[in-house]
C-alpha cells in the first residue's frame, strides 16, 4: 500500500466541502457517463476519512464511524458496508504521478458509473515554486475527471508552501485538503491558531471555504526512524483542535486524519495506537448532522414554535390539585 507524504516537510509548521467543479464539456464523438442515480447514504453530510490503513483494519475504523476510505483503484470493490472511496492516484510534492494522463482517464472511465467512487485523491503537497509544471498536471487530471465523472470530485492536499499557484482556476480542483499540525515537539502544548493561519492563506489563494478540507493531526514522531518535529495530541488536545477546525470549517465535504498507520520515517505513533484518540474521533464521526443556524431575525423553519398565548377567563375554583409543567432544556 502506498503512503501518504504530510508529514514530510520539516519547516511546516502548520499545513492547512461542497463542490466548487470545473466542468469540462467531452469532446466532440465523447460521452460522459451518466452520474450515478442512487449512491451510499453518506452523500449528505461529512465524511471521515483516516489516511495509511491496511485493508484489515478498515472494519474496525467503520465502526469508528470513518466512512471513506483512501484505496487504490482495484481496491474500490473491497469496501466496508455503505464506505464510500478517496481514490488514490497522485503525486507527492514533485514526484512522479502513480499512472500516466492516459491510464488515468481510462480508468476514472472504468469507474465513472461506481457510486462508491467519491473522489480522486491527485496530490499530495504539490510544490509549484520547485516545480511549476504540477499545476498543469493536476488541472489535465482534474479536467478529466469532470469530464468522464462529472460528480466526482478532484481533490489535492496542500501544505504552506505558496498556495496561490493552485488557486481554483488553476488547477480546477475542486476540493483541497489543509494541513495545519498544531502539536509539535518543541512546544508544551499544541497551537490551535495554526489552524487559522492556515485557512486564511487560503483564503487569500482564492479558495473559497466549500471548498476546504480540514487535515487532523493524529500522529506523532516519538517512535519514528526519521523526523521528531511533532508530537501526538492527548484526547484534550485532540478535542480542542476539533472545536478550532469546526468553527472556521463547519460543514466540510469530508475530514481526514492523518495518520491511521505507521509512516516509519514520519508517522508513529499514531491513531491506530490510541484507543482515547479513537473514542474521540468516533465522538466527531458520529456526532448527529449539524444545521447552519439561521441569521438574526430570521424564524428558524425547523424550531418548535411557542406556545400560544391567550387571555383566558379566571379558573372555576375547584378541590382538585394544580400540576405544574416539569420544563426541560434541551442540549
Amino acid at each position: 500500500m502506498r503512503t501518504h507524504h504530510f508529514a514530510a516537510v520539516a519547516a511546516v509548521a502548520a499545513l492547512a466541502g461542497g463542490v466548487f467543479g470545473y466542468l469540462v464539456h467531452p469532446s466532440e464523438g465523447s460521452a460522459a457517463p451518466a452520474v450515478p442515480a442512487a449512491a451510499p447514504r453518506h452523500t449528505s453530510g461529512t465524511l471521515h476519512v483516516a489516511l495509511n490503513m491496511p485493508a484489515s483494519d478498515r472494519e474496525r475504523a467503520a465502526a469508528l464511524g470513518f466512512d471513506l476510505f483512501d484505496v487504490d483503484p482495484d481496491e474500490v470493490g473491497a469496501l466496508p458496508k455503505d464506505g464510500r472511496a478517496l481514490v488514490w492516484v497522485g503525486n507527492t510534492t514533485c514526484g512522479g504521478f502513480e499512472m500516466s494522463a492516459d491510464a488515468f482517464g481510462s480508468t476514472v472511465r472504468r469507474l465513472a458509473r461506481d457510486p462508491r467512487v467519491y473522489g480522486w485523491y491527485l496530490s499530495d503537497e504539490p510544490n509549484p515554486a520547485e516545480c511549476p509544471g504540477i499545476v498543469g498536471r493536476i488541472r489535465e487530471r482534474a479536467d478529466l475527471i469532470h469530464r468522464y465523472a462529472p460528480g466526482q470530485k478532484a481533490f489535492a492536499s496542500l501544505t504552506d508552501w505558496t498556495m496561490t499557484p493552485l488557486k481554483p482556476s488553476a488547477t480546477h480542483l475542486d476540493l483541497i485538503g489543509l494541513d495545519p499540525y498544531p502539536c509539535r515537539s518543541d512546544a508544551s502544548g499544541c497551537d490551535p491558531k495554526a489552524i487559522a493561519t492556515m485557512v486564511a492563506q487560503a483564503d487569500r489563494a482564492g479558495f473559497a471555504r466549500a471548498m476546504m478540507v480540514p487535515v487532523i493531526q493524529t500522529f506523532g514522531q516519538a517512535c519514528s526512524a526519521g523526523e521528531k518535529n511533532w508530537k501526538l495530541p492527548t484526547a484534550p488536545q485532540l478535542t480542542n483542535l476539533l472545536r478550532q477546525w469546526d468553527a472556521l470549517l463547519p460543514h466540510p465535504a469530508f475530514d481526514i486524519s492523518y495518520s491511521w498507520g505507521h509512516q516509519s520515517d514520519w508517522a508513529c505513533p499514531t491513531l491506530a495506537d490510541s484507543p482515547g484518540l479513537q473514542q474521540v474521533m468516533k465522538l466527531h464521526n458520529t456526532r448527529p448532522a449539524r444545521r447552519t443556524p439561521a441569521p438574526t431575525g430570521t424564524p428558524d423553519p425547523t424550531a418548535t414554535p411557542p406556545e400560544p398565548t391567550a387571555t383566558a377567563p379566571p379558573p372555576t375554583p375547584s378541590p382538585s390539585c394544580v400540576a405544574t409543567p416539569d420544563g426541560h432544556d434541551g442540549t
